[in-house]
């Protein structure tokens, strides 16, 4: 059997699988914290897209002992790192109807480069949301990606 996490990840390497040379045993959660936070520093010069770390407990004994909620064992997190957000301005607003006939308010923005995407639309996701910002066109407004995935208005900039 196989004591602790890292000691799985050397045997699965040994076999031919791919490991992520990012992952790292630590003895505090201080020592965790540190670590995430210099990784997130670099996240832009990595290869490939992150939006946070997954942190696991190292010991598989204890890890069993602790149990599992849903899917998802007890003895695991997830440290989100905030989204990236940019600045541009706001052209007009449309109206998209869904699959399902909801009316939902897009800003039309002038083109930014968000996460390795050009955008040029952002939801509003309701009528409430477009209501409460209060919109005029040449607004500039911060935009993210809600999810990593999804253009969103976080804020008009007063």
């Amino acid at each position: 059997m196989i004591n602790n996490h890292s000691e799985e990840l050397i045997t699965l390497q040994k076999i031919g699988f791919s490991v992520n040379p990012l992952n790292k045993a630590f003895g505090t959660l201080g020592e965790v914290w540190k670590y995430s936070n210099q990784i997130n520093e670099q996240r832009e010069k990595l290869l490939y897209d992150i939006d946070g770390l997954v942190v696991k407990l190292n010991n598989n004994v204890l890890t069993e002992a602790i149990g599992v909620v849903g899917k998802t064992p007890r003895a695991w997190c997830a440290i989100k790192f905030a989204p990236d957000e940019v600045v541009s301005k706001l052209i007009g607003v449309i109206w998209q109807v869904g699959r399902t006939g909801k009316l939902t308010p897009v800003v039309e923005i002038e083109p930014v480069i968000l996460q390795g995407t050009t955008v040029r639309r952002a939801t509003l996701h309701n009528l409430k949301n477009f209501k409460a910002l209060n919109l005029r066109k040449n607004d500039y407004l911060v935009i993210r990606k809600a999810g990593d995935i999804i253009p969103e208005v976080v804020q008009v900039v007063k």
